[in-house]
């Protein structure tokens, strides 16, 4: 096909590239489904739990007198109450960590596909970093001369400001000298 050495060493890179994106998204995967048993599980040993020990201790405070019941069967549920939190709290963890594996198996899967699409001229994967660069060179030369255009109009202002003040400078002088000579000769006239 007329394909060169470096271009199919290339198009071998990408497939091996998109293989190993392929065995992480499949880890990632397992992984996710996992932590979601594993939070199923959770979620049902914190329900049943909590259950079984409150029905527990319900059931043996009922059988006693009112005074041993608010003694007894409190402490234990604040003790109850005081673990559920952590657990709470575990359980949220698992799943932000859940949610941020989940993350970075889509963005591996988007990089994935991204990197399949080619472009039909070329046959080549896109946006390539060289292209990347030349546009930002390209982009930056094109600013730099924006601004010596600019620079070159700021000086031609300033050039004719400058020769313009320097023509009001001798008109005012002309004007004072003027102004003096007939101050003198006004007096003198006296």
């Amino acid at each position: 096909q007329g394909d060169t050495k470096e271009e199919l060493e290339e198009v071998a890179y990408l497939r091996a590239k998109i293989g190993t994106y392929r065995t992480h998204r499949n880890t990632m995967e397992t992984k996710h489904k996992d932590l979601l048993d594993k939070l199923a599980d959770m979620e049902k040993k914190l329900g049943r739990r909590c259950e079984i020990k409150c029905k527990k201790l319900k059931k043996e405070c009922i059988e006693q007198e009112r005074g041993e019941f608010e003694s007894k069967w409190r402490p234990k549920c604040k003790g109850e109450e005081v673990k559920t939190p952590q657990l709470y709290e575990r359980n949220r963890q698992l799943r932000l960590e859940l949610q941020m594996l989940y993350k970075q198996a889509d963005t591996i899967i988007s990089h994935a596909q991204a990197m399949k699409q080619t472009d039909d001229r070329k046959g080549m994967a896109f946006p390539s970093i060289k292209n990347n660069l030349r546009i930002n060179l390209q982009r930056l030369q094109n600013e730099v001369s924006e601004l010596g255009k600019r620079k070159a109009t700021a000086q031609i202002k300033y050039e004719a400001e400058k020769a313009n003040r320097e023509g009001v400078e001798k008109e005012v002088k002309s004007l004072r000298q003027e102004l003096i000579n007939s101050k003198i000769s006004s007096s003198i006239g006296r």
